[in-house]
């Protein structure tokens, strides 16, 4: 979720959805794409009244709108994008740039890794200075563009490539 989409979901909750989080209501994300009421202890909180001194709906709009940048900054920080938003997004970049470009062969780089920034999927080359940090799919053995085509569309659609973003950020997500 970008400042856009979370400024249109803000905007597309009701006052009286505004006026259940001022009564103890937290508002959830929901894979990456909208928002929702729910409970203190849900996964995904982004906002939750706590100590903040809101006592209006719109004093709460505002503050939200104000914050965007910081609340999902945080956000992110300690939770993970969803799989099904992580999985669209680097389908998106596969097609983009070419399933082979996110596969390294044996002894090799490959020419894209992805990177999280801010709730967002994006990709780097090897001319980035993070690059090495990135993620992508390693080959044990040298195999033929078809068949890393292959390997890279069975990476991603089994959920492996979530589980490696997941496994390289685990630490980051519990730090909590």
């Amino acid at each position: 979720m970008d400042a856009q989409q979370f400024l249109t979901a803000v905007s597309a909750l009701s006052d009286d959805e505004f006026q259940k989080v001022l009564n103890g209501s937290t508002l959830v994300v929901v894979q990456d794409r909208e928002l929702r009421l729910g409970k203190t202890d849900d996964a995904f909180v982004i906002y939750e009244l706590g100590e903040d001194p809101f006592d209006t709906v719109a004093s709460l709009k505002q503050y939200l709108i104000d914050n965007v940048e910081d609340l999902l900054r945080d956000y992110y920080q300690f939770n993970p994008i969803s799989k099904e938003f992580f999985q669209a997004r680097l389908r998106e970049l596969m097609l983009e740039h070419g399933e082979a470009a996110f596969a390294a062969q044996p002894n090799n780089l490959p020419e894209k890794a992805v990177f999280v920034e801010q709730g967002e999927l994006v990709c780097e080359g090897q001319e980035s200075p993070r690059f090495k940090y990135g993620l992508y799919l390693r080959l044990d053995e040298a195999m033929p563009a078809v068949a890393v085509s292959n390997k890279v569309k069975n990476w991603l659609q089994s959920g492996s490539a979530y589980g490696d973003y997941i496994s390289v950020n685990v630490c980051r997500f519990s730090a909590f």
